[in-house]
């Protein structure tokens, strides 16, 4: 028995020896996890992307999505560690001819290497003093709750200190209302911006597009004053409902859902319309604000309109709707519904069209703009949606299960954006 304690020791120091050359000897630098942000990630998300693992669009941001795309990619793959995290091992299963060496001296989402040390290694803790990211928890994300708590956007009854999908939800009405970048992600930008006097009450705008202006449309329609289908798009006839509402309950009319009109809309003595928001149908309706249509047409407001009306809808190759799409087909359903006379065209073809201006400079897009993309590997137009305002489009690809909104301003579709046709 004695002999095996001595023999079972001596294995342990050997092991401890010379695990530093093999297992051991993994910096930290060479893995992958979440709360990592540089073009380390962003090519691992790409590969998973490719292969069907990962559902998103890739970000260059390790979040839980890419870690569970990580997590089932290790599963499907045996002798791998099913840890979430990517480390040689992983990268060189998922890559194989494309595998690299991480470069050590790499940067962490903006920090040098001493300070990405120190970075957590798992969504159980906050990730840094200067961003916070779905999955963290602790002090910092209850701060975050509490902040967003006082300008009405996180509605929670209590502070969780998780940052789940209620605290998401509440940073991307922020960052929507804020003309941020609609993320999800609370990095510096938004922390400095949120700890400010001058960010803003929680507000919706015409030109928006979410859940709770669906919420807001519905509550409307219940007290009399929108009488159309609630599509989750702040449009002109929505505008028109709003200053109805606005005007019977003796609110300031500006068409905006601000602080006092959201009181007033949810309260219990609020004022009843007369049945119906107005007597014009939501395709003769006039133009929203400026955050929907910078030409102030209203064929743009159409248009949109019609396109937050298919969402939810799934992508299928060679469909034009109305039950599925694929990219130009629902390109085409919304040209055509909205009284745009042009063919069935790939999006190529949409690109080529030479009645329609072309533009080259995302900074001077314009809602209603048919914005089209290239892949990675091609220089050629592989991808086309409708741009919506505020960095985002409306699009059906098979990375977001179908017809979605999804955001232009980081990631893949802002590394390959060539260019937009505009039609108004």
């Amino acid at each position: 028995m004695f002999k095996k304690v001595i023999a079972g020791v001596s294995v342990c120091l050997v092991v401890m020896v010379f695990a530093p050359l093999s297992a051991l000897a993994v910096s930290r630098y060479e893995v992958l996890q979440i709360g990592d942000r540089d073009d380390w990630v962003e090519a691992l998300q790409e590969k998973l992307h490719e292969t069907d693992y990962l559902k998103c669009n890739p970000t260059g941001y390790f979040g839980t999505d890419t870690q569970n795309a990580v997590v089932q990619f290790q599963t499907d793959h045996g002798g791998l560690a099913v840890d979430g995290k990517a480390g040689p091992e992983t990268r060189k299963a998922l890559l194989g001819d494309e595998y690299e060496e991480i470069d050590s001296s790499r940067e962490v989402d903006g920090s040098d290497s001493q300070q990405a040390e120190s970075a957590p290694s798992s969504p159980s803790s906050a990730a840094s003093a200067t961003a916070l990211n779905p999955g963290d928890k602790g002090s910092e994300v209850s701060d975050l709750q509490q902040r967003l708590k006082d300008r009405e956007y996180y509605e929670y009854p209590s502070i969780t200190g998780y940052y789940g999908p209620v605290t998401t939800e509440a940073v991307e009405k922020f960052q929507r209302t804020n003309n941020l970048a609609v993320t999800g992600v609370m990095d510096a930008e938004c922390l400095s911006l949120l700890k400010s006097e001058g960010s803003k009450y929680y507000t919706m705008y015409p030109g928006d597009s979410g859940d709770d202006i669906r919420a807001m449309q519905d509550r409307l329609n219940e007290l009399g004053y929108f009488d159309a289908t609630s599509t989750g798009y702040f449009g002109s006839f929505t505008t028109s409902a709003v200053k109805s509402f606005q005007d019977a309950n003796g609110l300031s009319v500006d068409g905006v859902v601000g602080k006092d009109t959201r009181r007033v809309l949810y309260s219990d003595d609020v004022k009843k319309g007369s049945g119906s928001g107005s007597s014009e149908s939501p395709a003769e309706s006039s133009p929203s604000g400026s955050s929907s249509s910078s030409s102030g047409n209203a064929d743009v407001d159409r248009m949109i309109e019609i396109a937050h009306t298919q969402i939810g809808k799934p992508y299928s190759y060679g469909s034009s709707g109305p039950n599925s799409y694929d990219c130009s087909g629902f390109v085409y359903y919304c040209l055509k519904n909205s009284g745009i006379a042009t063919s069935r065209l790939s999006s190529a073809g949409y690109s080529n069209v030479s009645r329609w201006d072309t533009i080259t400079n995302v900074n001077s897009l314009q809602a209603g703009d048919l914005v089209y993309f290239k892949s990675d590997k091609s220089s050629s137009v592989s991808h086309i949606g409708i741009y919506l305002g505020g960095g985002s489009m409306i699009h059906s690809a098979p990375s977001s299960d179908g017809v979605a909104v999804s955001s232009m301003s980081s990631g893949y579709y802002a590394r390959n954006f060539l260019g937009a046709k505009r039609i108004f």
